[in-house]
Formats: C-alpha cells, structure tokens, sequence
C-alpha cells in the first residue's frame, strides 16, 4: 500500500510539473524556465508508472542501483540548492530604492513576443510607470538588446510601451545591445557617466540610480551590480503567478552558475 502510495505522489508530482511546463511555454519565450519541470517530471512519471519493473531491475543490477542512487541523489541536492536559493530570493526580494528620489531608473529587460513585452517585462514596465508617476523628473534608460528569434530590441518594445502609457519620449533612452543583467548594468551606466560627467571626464556628479526587476531577480541583479562596483538599489515589480514555478527554477540554476563561477 504505501509502495503503491508513493508511486501516485510521484506520477501527480511528474505530471503537474509537466503540464506547468506545457502552460508555461504557451505564453513564455523558451527558456531554461520552460525546459526543467520537463526534465524534473519526465523521470518522476517514469519511476511512478514503471516502478515494480524498475524495482526489479535495480535490485538485480548493478547499473541500476547506480542509476537508481544516483537518481536519487541528484533530486535530493536539487531540493536542497532550490530551499537556499529560494529563500536568498525571498529574504532579499523587497524594493531597497526610492524611487521618488532617484535620478535615473534602468529598466532589465525580460523578452519580448513580436512587438510586444512579456508578461514579466510588462509588470516591470507597470512598476516604472509608478516611479515616473511618483518622480516626473526620473531619467529611464529601457535595457536590453534582440534575443534570438526576435525582430526589434526589448529596449525599443519597453519606450514604445511607456511612451503610449504617457511617458515623454524624451524621458526615455534606449540600451539595445545587452545580452545578459551583466551588460544591462555595464552599458546603461556607460550612458550614465557620458550624459552626467561627459565623455571620458572625471566623475563630477553622483545621480541616484535604482534598477527595476521582477522580484525574483532583485537578489540577483544587486549582487551583480555589487560585484561590478555600482552603487545602485532594486525595485521590485510583481511576480507574473503562472511563471512563477518556471523563473525559480531558472533562478536557482542561474544563482548556482553564478556563485560557483564567482559572478556574483
């Protein structure tokens, strides 16, 4: 009973992370997000609907049982790097910036379908139009170049969205090269320094920069900064509920990466 218990916890668990990952791709650009509840779930469904041939297999087998801890293993310590990773994100999600006496907002981009913003990228541009609307006298430098697959920048769809929502267009600059939240930062603040100390000039004045992100990326995206030496404070935009298990699963790989790599 309890084997038999276990293997519909482990079918349901399979089948739920692939059916999210089947919604999530209709409405998200493809990503590593989109890709691991497929390659979490998959071997779930496997396990759960072939156990007693698999059972038998491994108690017979020595590439089973390897297999089979290894398996094993692997899902444990992802449970373990997704609880730390999570709660980084979560302990360190909230807006440190405000907004209202900044000089300049970047925008990170998050992709973009067709000419349109993402459902993420829209709910950071929701969350800049509020800081515009708090501060009229806020500079917004919209970052973020062409993905694959994509036909103009994301930094072009994000003024075009805020200048329809009211923004002036003079208000805005566009960074369409970066590729990566390293490049969101590195270009954006070489705009920065021209437009506020002058090409290649010494540093004549200090203006107050606040970056927006989705909340799962604050913990990330400040780190990066940090480690780039920028002196700059997150806002936090809504978290889009349907992606929400997709980008936290991209997040922890992408915190994992980046501190084994000293990125961060």
């Amino acid at each position: 009973m309890k084997k038999m218990i276990f293997r519909i916890i482990l079918s349901i668990a399979g089948f739920l992370l692939v059916a999210e990952g089947i919604v999530a791709a209709s409405i998200s650009n493809l990503n590593l997000g989109i890709v691991m509840p497929f390659v979490i779930g998959i071997p779930l469904i496997v396990v759960g609907v072939f156990y007693p041939l698999l059972s038998s297999w491994w108690s017979v087998s020595i590439v089973g049982k390897i297999l089979k801890y290894a398996m094993i293993s692997a899902y444990v310590l992802f449970a373990l790097l997704f609880a730390a990773t999570t709660t980084l994100i979560l302990a360190n999600s909230k807006t440190t910036a405000e907004p209202e006496k900044a000089d300049v907002l970047i925008v990170l981009g998050a992709g973009i379908r067709g000419d349109l913003p993402s459902v993420v990228l829209r709910n950071r541009l929701d969350r800049a139009l509020d800081c515009y609307e708090q501060n009229p006298d806020l500079l917004i430098i919209v970052s973020g170049g062409m993905g694959e697959g994509e036909s103009s920048t994301e930094a072009s769809v994000m003024k075009k969205w805020l200048v329809a929502a009211g923004v002036p267009a003079d208000s805005i600059i566009e960074e369409g090269k970066s590729q990566s939240t390293e490049e969101n930062f590195i270009f954006s603040f070489d705009i920065i320094n021209r437009l506020f100390n002058g090409s290649g000039a010494a540093a004549e004045s200090n203006p107050r920069v606040a970056f927006v992100t989705t909340r799962f990326h604050v913990f990330r995206a400040s780190r990066i900064a940090k480690k780039l030496g920028y002196d700059v404070n997150g806002v936090s935009a809504k978290d889009f509920s349907p992606l929400i298990v997709n980008n936290y699963l991209r997040e922890c790989a992408a915190i994992t990466q980046y501190f084994c790599t000293g990125r961060i």
